[in-house]
């Protein structure tokens, strides 16, 4: 039951952070009148995103676990370990960019021109607030090839449960912001939540069997 909250909690607060940011790949940097006038919303938006990814990857990882114990079991600790330190990197690293623009963009901080020219330098040298983004991506794509197998020869799930949840989760990476990205986001939030519920239920099922005499 646990593994299935975070995963809905985490890919709630995901998808709102994908639909309303205005750009969902940090690197790329943000325009700063994209978010001056909502330098509030931006931060919560990309705070509490980034908290949704540690959720979700977190809620996961349990999943997984808990479904592939025989074969495909090596693949699945790993990948596991992978995703949860995905996440770990990606909260870390929207938290930072959150604070970055947030601040940068609020008149009460700077005013307009001075803000503006501090988002501009920030934008020409991306690498130092996505030096956690972009590694929690990479290592996140990893975990979550690893994961597919793993369900995949455990046969723990439906077989195309793992098909939508990898190639899902990277065409997510690629398609990150506005409605498309949540779009794209979908079959991938799907497979999470089956994975995690086919958890639940294996759980539930192992806690009815009697014991043996």
């Amino acid at each position: 039951m646990a593994a299935l909250g975070l995963v809905v909690v985490g890919n709630a607060l995901s998808l709102l952070l994908t639909g309303f940011t205005p750009n969902g790949d940090p690197s790329q940097g943000f325009a700063f009148q994209e978010i001056a006038g909502h330098p509030d919303r931006f931060w919560a938006l990309t705070a509490f995103g980034g908290v949704g990814q540690a959720l979700l990857t977190t809620g996961t990882a349990f999943a997984v676990c808990l479904l592939v114990r025989t074969r495909g079991s090596v693949l699945a600790r790993v990948g596991a370990v992978l995703t949860v330190l995905s996440g770990a990197l990606l909260s870390a690293g929207l938290a930072s960019i959150a604070v970055l623009y947030g601040y940068a963009t609020d008149p009460a901080v700077l005013d307009p021109p001075a803000g503006r020219a501090f988002v501009d330098h920030a934008n020409d040298h991306t690498w130092r607030f996505t030096a956690l983004v972009t590694p929690g991506a990479l290592c996140g794509i990893i975990a979550m090839l690893l994961i597919a197998v793993a369900l995949w020869r455990g046969r723990a799930v439906p077989r195309w449960i793992p098909v939508i949840f990898f190639i899902g989760t990277l065409a997510g990476f690629v398609i990150s912001s506005g409605l498309a990205g949540v779009l794209v986001a979908l079959p991938a939030t799907a497979a999470m939540v089956l994975i995690s519920w086919y958890a639940l239920r294996a759980t539930r099922a192992t806690a009815q069997v009697p014991p043996a005499a």
